[in-house]
């Protein structure tokens, strides 16, 4: 249920919206007075080998050229954030639009500030909300590595900031964060109303406009933090979709039973149901993690030395898809997206053909002996 302050701020804006009064944007803040740009990250690129599905398609080359462009750390004195994706106004009442996130969103959906009443952060605070925070698939891939790139630098200009995560994801965020150099009692939750910041520090995502990915960099930093060595001793997993809202497997059991007529004893996870220490345990040690395509592909981020197969509907290429392979590939796995030339639904969802899906599954275990 909304709160009272969405509610206020959501008629607000609708009322600008219907006279097209929507906010001016801030798209090049460096010659601002209350803004300083702190260099982080030239631009560069990064080829993904990805060898596996090279070979199983016998294709010439399949690697996948990661660019990004060069990143600074933005600190806004007297900055204003709105909502919990926590647009942020600078004290000129523009919005900063300076992240690949934001360049599609449309002006009618920027809520603007409502000063009156406004909440107050004095301390120094790293943002790390945005568009998409909600999704454990993209919180991982794009917003985490935003905290793995400036979270040393923040450091270094003030060791007692807090960082700021969209209201009601604290508790999951949280422990992904505190893995990866995060301290106890420094996560905050922003509002879902207006929010006055002295001194907000801010980094945009790591990738350009068109890019599912971030620098690939990022992700390993992520693995070194959350990996943990262990010999490939336990089962393989299948990662279920039956706790997702769509984009179902719509044969499911079939296609597990068709993983275990090749790769034996296959244990069955349901992420949402699965404490991330467990999920850290059981993917360090599984030699075969398969899946539908979805957000639960992201466990990849903790694994290395595994092989992760991602079952996609259609003739493929998905866009996403390629990007839960190459962070696997990235992190020190072997991936491959299969497709089951079968159509999608409106939601999303497909099936597998059992015959063609075992096939695959054999080709691709004769390739990994």
């Amino acid at each position: 249920m909304k709160s009272f302050r969405r509610r206020i701020h959501d008629l607000y804006a609708n009322l600008r919206s219907t006279v097209q009064y929507y906010p001016k944007v801030e798209s090049s803040p460096r010659n601002s007075t209350n803004v300083t740009i702190i260099p982080l990250i030239e631009t560069g690129s990064e080829e993904i080998p990805c060898a596996l599905e090279e070979r199983y398609y016998n294709q010439t080359s399949t690697s996948k050229l990661i660019r990004w462009p060069a990143v600074n750390l933005h600190r806004i004195q007297n900055a204003t954030i709105v909502g919990d994706q926590a647009n942020i106004f600078t004290p000129d009442g523009k919005w900063l639009r300076v992240c690949p996130s934001l360049v599609s969103l449309p002006l009618k959906k920027v809520r603007p500030p409502i000063y009156i009443g406004a909440n107050r952060l004095a301390m120094p605070l790293f943002h790390l909300s945005g568009r998409d925070h909600e999704n454990h698939g993209h919180f991982l891939f794009q917003h985490m590595p935003r905290w793995l790139a400036a979270h040393k630098k923040m450091k270094e200009l003030n060791p007692h900031f807090k960082i700021l995560v969209a209201k009601g994801h604290q508790k999951w965020q949280s422990r992904y964060l505190l893995k990866t150099g995060g301290e106890s009692g420094q996560i905050i939750e922003c509002g879902d109303g207006t929010t006055r910041c002295d001194d907000l520090f801010y980094i945009p995502q790591l990738r350009s406009e068109n890019e599912c990915l971030s620098r690939p960099q990022e992700y390993r930093d992520i693995n070194e933090y959350i990996h943990r060595p262990h010999a490939k001793t336990g089962p393989s997993l299948f990662l279920s979709r039956k706790d997702a809202p769509n984009r179902y497997l719509l044969d499911e059991p079939a296609a597990i039973a068709e993983a275990e007529k090749v790769f034996g004893n296959i244990r069955v996870l349901e992420l949402s149901k699965t404490p991330l220490d467990e999920q850290i345990s059981l993917v360090s040690q599984a030699p075969v993690i398969i899946a539908p395509l979805g957000q639960a592909l992201a466990i990849s981020l903790f694994a290395r030395n595994s092989i992760f197969i991602n079952l996609d509907g259609g003739n493929g290429p998905d866009p996403w898809g390629d990007a839960f392979r190459n962070v696997a590939n990235i992190c020190g796995n072997q991936a491959i997206s299969l497709y089951s030339k079968s159509s999608r639904t409106k939601d999303g969802s497909f099936t597998f053909p059992r015959h063609e899906l075992q096939q695959m599954l054999e080709n691709v275990k004769k390739l990994v002996q």
